[in-house]
């Protein structure tokens, strides 16, 4: 009898279980939207979770499937979201009526992680534009100018450990590593204020605590979607998505250096320098977290994408001999125009076909597949013609789908083919708006896109100017479907054979 009992209360549970899983599995159909049919817990991310593809390919051939409806239902685990398919409407949304729709949607639920819920991508309504407004000015050319001979050190050293690589003048090198040291020791100058070599120290203590908040493998993956799904669960487990002592680390790391600072009236053209004067000039009441969390956000920002960027464009230059020939001879005229000086802010600027290039490798390689909003009032979506399409409900989550466009045929003929000259003064004009949106849209676009594209170009041009790019054996044949999971790194690597120049 007692078997029996324990019996049907395992069945009830597992019962209670699933329905609690797929409680939100009608949405859509309650409100009228197409939509895919989902797997409990997983929603629409069933390939991804069983890491049988990419976040990015799902996500972009659900667009295929779907871009001729509007307005599409898509589940991100258990949370609905509701896909725009329509760049002009999403003009509407994410500009003409921002004010409807002024938040992302946290990735985890940040309520318990201080440090994180006070980066500016997290915060919200006027918190969040307050600190947009003041931080602003810390990303203006003359800020990046002034942040640039700081790369330029990393730069250096990290040419000096390539050279050392190389035998019989060629090396063969998995360029993700190699580059997340060089994004690493870049954020922890500009961003923290202290040199580090990573490639002289590779166990430093920056970088692994670095890269293991970054990870999103493994257990950490799963506390992230405990923590956007079940946060009760990791709450009543008494676990963090991050440990305390890796988040602590960054807090003394920053407010030392302030006090430090402060105390020796020490000034150094870097992220800590730019928020202290800021927090000066504000008329917001700065926490230390405040100013902690805003360095903070580049690992999230910058240590992975940054890093993915130059990879990328690596692998374009290999796959396009020609036009890796264009970048470099562009190189060689700056390289001799700079006159044995180290590259400069104007002289990036100068990099025309080097900017082609780059924005190219952003549109193919849509290393954000979507971007999101969330509604803060209620909201009637209408088309050109003021006819009702969609009546949005507060709290209601919004995709924008970056991949699905850029990787449209109907705005960019011959998507898969790798084309700078999209980006030429002559055909830039051509793009229809809103549908190449690397850096998001509207007013929360990137803060961060000129360090990013000033970086990238800077380290391309010495590697261009230093070593032919070719195929290595270990290079894998294609490489997007060598993706899985949430990462943009290919199973077999980022491989590639550095040849020298000289």
């Amino acid at each position: 009898m007692v078997a029996l009992e324990l019996v049907l209360i395992a069945i009830a549970s597992l019962f209670l279980l699933y329905k609690w899983l797929t409680a939100t599995y009608n949405t859509f159909e309650l409100r009228g939207v197409p939509y895919e049919k989902p797997y409990p817990l997983v929603g629409n991310f069933g390939a991804v979770v069983l890491n049988k593809e990419s976040m990015r390919k799902s996500f972009i051939e659900f667009y295929k499937r779907n871009k001729l409806h509007k307005v599409v239902g898509f589940y991100n685990f258990r949370t609905p979201a509701f896909i725009i398919n329509d760049p002009e409407l999403v003009k509407k949304l994410a500009v003409k009526d921002f004010e409807s729709f002024p938040n992302h949607a946290p990735f985890f639920n940040a309520d318990d992680e201080p440090l994180f819920a006070g980066m500016l991508s997290i915060m919200k309504d006027q918190r969040w534009k307050d600190m947009r407004n003041t931080l602003t000015p810390v990303f203006t050319a003359a800020k990046m100018r002034s942040m640039l001979p700081l790369m330029n050190e990393c730069f250096l050293e990290c040419i000096n450990n390539l050279n050392k690589k190389l035998e019989g003048g060629s090396c063969e090198l998995e360029m993700k590593q190699f580059f997340t040291r060089l994004t690493n020791d870049i954020i922890a100058t500009t961003a923290f204020g202290i040199s580090i070599n990573s490639y002289e120290n590779p166990k430093n203590e920056f970088y692994d605590i670095g890269q293991s908040i970054t990870n999103f493998k493994g257990a950490q993956m799963l506390k992230f979607m405990l923590s956007n799904v079940m946060p009760w669960l990791l709450k009543l487990l008494g676990v963090r998505v991050f440990d305390a002592h890796k988040t602590d680390y960054f807090m003394r790391l920053v407010v030392d250096s302030m006090k430090y600072r402060e105390e020796h009236n020490i000034v150094r053209p870097d992220m800590i320098q730019l928020l202290m004067e800021a927090k000066k000039e504000s008329t917001q009441n700065w926490s230390d977290i405040d100013i902690v969390a805003q360095c903070f956000v580049f690992f999230f920002a910058a240590f992975e994408n940054n890093a993915n960027l130059i990879c990328a464009t690596c692998h374009e230059l290999m796959e396009n001999p020609d036009i890796q020939q264009r970048v470099y001879e562009e190189c060689v005229e700056i390289k001799a125009e700079l006159k044995e000086e180290t590259l400069n802010y104007e002289t990036t600027n100068k990099m025309k076909y080097m900017e082609m290039v780059l924005n190219e490798t952003l549109r193919r390689w849509a290393f954000a597949a979507f971007t999101d909003r969330v509604c803060s009032k209620d909201y009637k979506l209408t088309d050109d013609d003021d006819k009702l399409l969609f009546e949005f409900k507060v709290g209601d989550r919004i995709f924008f789908p970056i991949g699905g466009f850029q990787l449209d045929e109907k705005y960019f003929e011959n998507p898969d083919v790798f084309d700078p000259e999209r980006f030429s003064d002559e055909n830039k004009g051509n793009i229809v708006p809103f549908t190449n949106i690397p850096f998001g849209v509207g007013p929360r676009i990137c803060i961060g896109n000129r360090y990013a594209l000033m970086q990238a170009k800077a380290i391309l041009y010495y590697l261009v100017t230093n070593y032919k790019l070719e195929r290595s054996e270990k290079t894998v044949k294609n490489v997007f479907d060598e993706m899985r999971g949430f990462q943009v790194t290919p199973n077999g690597g980022f491989w590639l054979r550095f040849v020298s120049r000289t």
